[in-house]
């Protein structure tokens, strides 16, 4: 019976525990999806950023060629190293009021004549620093970035059969 008592107490808990706290104000950015495929000649998919959390989100987007597509480790080239890009994502800097969705401009430049592989990259411009002191007293910082990606698959104009015989 004395468990029965407390039963409301526990569910005011958890309820309360819940709730979002207000003491830790931050951006948090929901994008719509982790996959594009783009086609050409169909309609073309759409990348959502929003921030869903109850501060300012000040992101950098970075956006990049996969050179090597399914393999360990992935070699990426920066999109303005790229000499002819198919691809464009834009803005490259972008700012977030807490609830507010963006729809991120895609532009295909050029229809490739392989399929590519491109990565964006959403990074939040506040950098988590932890100090830490080792055994012998000396101080290490550690610095921790989080992206958020997207790979966007850019077909050709021809699909490509591959073989089994090589």
């Amino acid at each position: 019976m004395a468990s029965f008592k407390r039963y409301p107490v526990v569910m005011l808990m958890g309820w309360l525990m819940m709730l979002p706290s207000h003491g830790m104000a931050a951006g948090v950015l929901n994008l719509s999806t982790t996959e594009l495929r783009l086609v050409p000649d169909q309609r073309q998919g759409a990348l959502y950023a929003q921030n869903t959390g109850d501060s300012p989100l000040y992101l950098d987007v970075e956006q990049a060629l996969v050179l090597n597509p399914a393999e360990k480790p992935e070699q990426l080239l920066d999109i303005s190293q790229v000499p002819k890009p198919a691809l464009l994502v834009t803005p490259s800097r972008l700012v977030l009021a807490p609830g507010q969705k963006y729809r991120m401009n895609i532009k295909t430049l050029i229809t490739p004549a392989n399929n590519q592989v491109w990565r964006v990259t959403f990074r939040p411009r506040e950098n988590v620093i932890v100090q830490a002191q080792g055994a012998e007293g000396v101080s290490a910082p550690l610095s921790v970035s989080v992206g958020y990606g997207v790979v966007i698959y850019q077909n050709s104009a021809t699909p490509h059969i591959h073989s089994n015989t090589e």
